[in-house]
């Protein structure tokens, strides 16, 4: 019958898994030693033998970082389609993904559109078509920290939501059409229901 673990040693396990899974490779004797406060290298060889008796890890000798687990743990299984909220009207002082402002979901890729907080916005209008984006597609957008000088932005004026470039000025914004024949839209920072709800990081288009 197979030993049980010691509190310390299942904490030491614990750890070289967490290290497996994070860097790629296991800690070296050191690390062990000092993360759990162990000042002799002998301590730590003492638990690792005891896990290697116990068939958790295997070693080879003289090698650093020789730790092998013997039962890798396994994967979490990565869902492969999100869905992404599709906001269809904007009312006024309310956060843009409030439940009255979105119209459905769509089910995408991972891989292609990632981001818990990423959401699509339907574009009406040609002000972008200079940057690829017509009317009737769909914008995907991501909420960011910060906005650098020419992003295309979706931006929220009280209860309309437009798609620009984002250029600041002074304490305004500049939200730039990629179209000669609509204007710039200047907006003081400071006016009441403005906020940019996010950088927009991909384009989807049904053809």
């Amino acid at each position: 019958m197979k030993k049980a673990l010691t509190e310390r040693q299942q904490a030491v396990l614990d750890f070289i898994r967490r290290q497996v899974q994070q860097k790629g490779y296991p800690p070296s004797i050191r690390e062990i030693g000092l993360e759990f406060g162990i000042r002799s290298t002998n301590g730590v060889r003492t638990i690792l033998e005891a896990l290697e008796r116990k068939g958790e890890i295997s070693r080879a000798p003289r090698l650093s970082r020789s730790i092998e687990l013997v039962k890798q743990p396994a994967a979490p299984v990565r869902p492969t389609v999100t869905r992404i909220p599709i906001v269809g009207r904007v009312a006024a002082g309310m956060p843009l993904l409030a439940e009255h402002n979105v119209d459905g979901t769509l089910s995408m890729d991972r891989d292609l559109v990632s981001g818990e907080s990423t959401f699509a916005l339907r574009i009406k209008g040609d002000s972008m078509v200079g940057a690829g984006i017509f009317d009737g597609d769909l914008v995907f957008a991501r909420p960011q920290g910060d906005y650098r000088r020419g992003d295309i932005v979706v931006a929220v004026i009280g209860d309309e939501a437009t798609v620009k470039y984002y250029h600041p000025e002074n304490g305004n914004i500049r939200l730039e059409p990629a179209n000669r024949f609509f204007g710039p839209l200047v907006v003081d920072r400071a006016t009441p229901g403005f906020y940019l709800a996010g950088k927009v990081v991909g384009v989807f288009r049904k053809v």
